[in-house]
């Protein structure tokens, strides 16, 4: 979730470092994810709970797709919910130092109506600490950088898509593709995992699965390319990538406690790789039960 300045192809400051490097020194294996069509970062409604008649009990979640269809129930049955965000993403070049910036934030977000409000600091590899605060209203997002003006767009522009990080519309995603993903039992419920590797930039495009990968890497990649890297999409392979999902147990509905999604890209150059890879967690903090508002000057 850091980028172009840092991560997540907005906030890694540190990706200007291997950019420097590359510009004075002058790019598929077997698929182990099978996931299907989903679209991210559009907070659409969560499913809210249906209240089952009294003294009725649920059937046992036994696939991944039943325990996402109880996890978002159980998350939209509440007003709201705070999660708390960290995330990281480094680009390294063999002979340079590692180019990485760190994020942390909160995040609060809201059901009915459907609205987020996420504010936390991003610190690069150089010790510069830079706020940040994002917000969506109305299917509409509004991003403010350190000192910068407020900039906005809808949800479908990839430049505000990777500045939010909505832990209920990745659910919603991760709906349409968690038939691919593993089932096993954790001390405090179930945890869902997909994973993949081996994929080419170009097909890694069509995998709903993935998409989200590609979406936040464009911007690093962007980076080296005018810098001179010239490999082509079909060299660009998806080193890895796993996506995790703990849920809680019967007794809390099976909702949400964390998510983690991880990816590394391998990108030829020379005769080596650059490595880009990024990593974000969100816990869940419990029930929010506020209102998200835009700030003044936001609109």
């Amino acid at each position: 979730m850091l980028s172009g300045t840092g991560v997540r192809g907005r906030r890694v400051v540190g990706v200007a470092l291997v950019v420097a490097a590359v510009a004075v020194s002058s790019g598929c294996s077997a698929h182990d994810g099978r996931p299907k069509p989903a679209k991210r970062h559009a907070p659409s409604k969560t499913a809210r709970a249906e209240p089952a008649q009294k003294g009725e009990r649920k059937p046992e979640p036994k696939t991944a797709a039943q325990f996402v269809a109880r996890a978002r129930e159980a998350m939209g049955a509440e007003k709201g919910w705070t999660f708390v965000l960290r995330g990281s993403e480094s680009a390294v070049m063999r002979g340079q130092a590692p180019s990485s910036a760190t994020y942390a934030a909160t995040v609060h977000r809201t059901t009915a109506p459907v609205a987020l409000q996420q504010t936390g600091t991003v610190t690069t590899s150089k010790g510069e600490r830079k706020p940040e605060a994002v917000y969506v209203v109305g299917g509409t997002g509004h991003v403010k950088e350190a000192a910068e003006g407020w900039k906005k767009g809808p949800l479908s522009d990839p430049g505000i898509a990777n500045e939010v990080e909505d832990p209920l519309a990745e659910l919603d995603a991760f709906a349409g593709y968690a038939g691919s993903a593993t089932v096993s039992r954790t001390a405090a419920g179930v945890r869902l995992r997909v994973g993949a590797s081996g994929w080419q930039l170009s097909a890694a495009r069509n995998r709903p699965a993935l998409r989200r990968a590609v979406r936040e890497v464009e911007p690093t990649l962007a980076q080296l390319r005018k810098a001179g890297v010239t490999a082509p999409d079909s060299r660009i392979t998806l080193g890895s990538l796993t996506e995790t999902w703990d849920l809680g147990g019967e007794e809390q509905g099976y909702r949400v406690t964390s998510h983690r999604y991880a990816f590394t890209f391998l990108v030829p150059f020379r005769n080596g790789d650059i490595t880009v890879s990024q990593e974000v967690r969100a816990d869940n903090r419990g029930v929010f039960g506020g209102t998200v508002t835009l700030p003044s000057g936001a609109e």
